[in-house]
């Protein structure tokens, strides 16, 4: 019986996880089950009242058998996007009773509204303002059985993973495989479940910029895309809304209504980050996929692009390799490779150009060609070129054994070639405001947002106070409790390992208990050494090169955090604007390298220490995954 087991282990493990995902559907419609019934008709108890001069519409039932509420419907055509309030009396598992208060919108969109309620009540009132031109037409409750498919897909994926995770030996000699499988099929779960709407940071204008280059010369802004573009995207959090929304989307996205022209068709090298987002925007339009579809095809290609050189990271990382793994899946580096965003080429490349730089340094003695410092000088180049402050790095070169076997002399003269080429690609950033300052252009620079800001001031008030800078500065830095996330208390107040590995932007962020997760599990990496990093060969690091390491990270920080005091703070306040943790993500893999000491480590076997890698990953972003991406949203 167990041989046969073994023999058809994969059919075995598909027809189990199969039966796990039923039962899971089967529980969560336990109510519909139990006592479920498709429509209850709400219309006649539809009320208007009069508060002032102002009227609102009150919808009122109560009944005397305690009733289960999954979704709740309101129908009827509104001018705008405005709130109604739902009250009911409700009873708990152990049928305490409590009153209760909800809140969800209509708008000028759809005609359908739905609330996901799922609460087992005794009554329900809904009051919604009456403005002028709105009317509201039908109001419904149901607790109908229903087969979710974004939870099936969820479920269906989250077992498969760990199947192959705790039953399929292969994993363990080819990690950067295993990475591969689980970033494409947890990224892909997150452009399924994102929708049409922004959710990651600033994701309305990446993709702006990634559409206007998926044209040539000239660009054709359907009114679907400006919507997405501008931002002006109506509430949506359940899967019927979201249904409205794509149709919606897909009905605009047809006929252009606004053109424009560029210079040139060349993107800037500030913006390279976004063509492999424009080529698959591009590759949807001339398969005349509708708009909602092309906006998901379009996250593919950053998606694409980051599994493909993270691929490479982790099957060339000859030190440092698991904690590298465990670094290229956390949530919040998925999700942003799931995104429109910049931060994906910036993030991977940066880190890439850091595993080859690291095996020069601690195997100097292999062959390296020529090509391979030129590969290596352009990922710097191209990850520093849509974010500019970490430029820094590009410090590292002045220890590649290129030059260190160099005689004085010539070690000299690339030394400060490298420098010099350092500070020329600085000023190309530095320029513009030197320049606006000497023409007495205060006004230049700032957050184009508004508010008081402005980079000439802001520098003019730091030269004014030095050792207020200095000190605002250094506190800044080491507060650690400073950071932004989506800019008001509810979302910033996280630790920061939380802001920096376990954020989905708008979508959520797990909450500080499961630092006990995060914290461990670094620790654990950056101490554990896999048996490449202890054959023959292999050099210690340098003094040297541990002092340009943290040159490189401590001059990238300073800048992070300078950039966005000038930009992004108000001239002359004590505090510093808008740094995000995520920041430093293309850091961390640069900063493991320091601890590849021999005093304390750990030699579990490799078996193991996947197992234990991989597990955190998937319990951590799933997690997160289903309380952001799902839970009242989807689900």
């Amino acid at each position: 019986m167990i041989g046969a087991i073994k023999k058809h282990k994969r059919i075995v493990a598909a027809v189990v996880i199969l039966i796990l995902t039923a039962v899971i559907e089967l529980v969560c419609n336990s109510p519909a089950i139990r006592g479920g019934y498709d429509n209850l008709d709400l219309t006649k108890y539809i009320t208007v009242e009069k508060e002032g001069n102002k009227e609102k519409y009150v919808i009122s039932y109560s009944s005397s058998q305690k009733f289960y509420i999954k979704e709740l419907k309101l129908s009827g055509s509104f001018p705008k996007e405005y709130s109604y309030t739902i009250k009911t009396k409700e009873y708990n598992s152990f049928d305490k009773e409590s009153e209760e208060y909800y809140s969800d919108t209509v708008n000028s969109w759809f005609s359908d509204f739905y609330t996901n309620l799922n609460k087992k009540v005794t009554s329900i009132e809904i009051t919604l303002n009456k403005v002028e031109d709105a009317e509201l037409t039908a109001v419904s409750c149901s607790n109908r059985f229903e087969i979710n498919k974004y939870r099936i897909l969820f479920f269906l994926a989250l077992f498969s993973l760990i199947y192959c995770l705790f039953f399929e030996k292969k994993v363990y000699k080819k990690i950067e495989c295993f990475f591969a499988i689980y970033a494409f099929i947890f990224g892909l779960l997150l452009v399924v479940y994102g929708q049409p709407i922004k959710n990651s940071w600033d994701e309305s204008i990446h993709f702006g910029n990634a559409y206007t280059m998926a044209f040539g010369k000239h660009v054709e802004w359907t009114e679907a895309a400006l919507f997405v573009k501008n931002g002006q995207i109506v509430s949506c959090n359940t899967k019927e809304e979201f249904a409205e929304l794509r149709a919606y989307l897909n009905g605009k996205g047809i006929e252009t209504v606004y053109a424009e022209s560029k210079e040139t068709i060349l993107p800037s090298y500030t913006k390279l980050a976004y063509i492999p987002q424009a080529i698959f925007i591009r590759l949807g339009m001339i398969l005349n996929l509708s708009f909602s579809t092309m906006y998901a095809v379009g996250k593919l290609g950053n998606l694409l692009l980051y599994i493909f050189v993270m691929f490479w990271a982790i099957h060339m990382a000859q030190t440092k390799k698991m904690f590298l793994s465990f670094l290229a899946v956390t949530p919040t580096v998925l999700y942003l490779a799931s995104s429109y965003t910049y931060d994906t080429v910036v993030f991977s490349f940066l880190t890439l150009a850091c595993v080859l730089w690291a095996n020069m340094i601690f195997y100097p003695e292999r062959e390296y060609s020529s090509w391979t410092y030129i590969l290596t000088a352009l990922l710097f180049v191209i990850g520093c070129a849509s974010k500019a402050v970490y430029i820094p790095m590009i410090l590292l070169f002045l220890v590649i054994p290129y030059v260190e076997k160099k005689k004085p002399k010539k070690k000299v003269i690339l030394w400060s070639g490298i420098i010099i080429i350092l500070m020329l690609v600085m000023l190309t950033f530095v320029l513009p405001t030197l320049s606006n300052a000497a023409a007495g252009n205060i006004t230049f620079g700032g957050d184009s947002r508004g508010g008081d800001t402005g980079v000439v001031r802001q520098i003019v008030s730091m030269i004014k106070h030095p050792w207020a800078s200095v000190k605002l500065m250094l506190v800044s830095v080491f507060k650690f409790d400073n950071f932004r996330n989506l800019g008001y208390d509810t979302a910033d107040n996280f630790f920061f390992g939380n802001l920096m590995c376990l954020n989905f932007a708008h979508n959520g962020i797990l909450s500080d208990k499961w630092s006990a997760i995060l914290l461990p599990i670094c620790i654990i990496l950056l101490l554990y050494k896999t048996p490449s990093e202890t054959v023959r060969g292999r050099h210690s690091m340098s003094m040297l090169n541990k002092f340009i390491v943290l040159i490189a990270v401590a001059g990238t920080i300073f800048l992070v955090w300078l950039a966005l005091y000038l930009d992004f703070t108000p001239v002359g306040a004590e505090y510093i604007a808008g740094v995000q943790a995520r920041y430093y993500l293309p850091l961390l893999y640069l900063g493991a390298l320091l601890f590849t000491g021999r005093k304390v480590t750990i030699n579990w076997s490799e078996e193991t220490i996947t197992k234990l890698t991989y597990s955190a990953a998937t319990l951590l972003g799933f997690a997160l995954m289903y309380q952001g991406m799902l839970q009242g949203r989807i689900i």
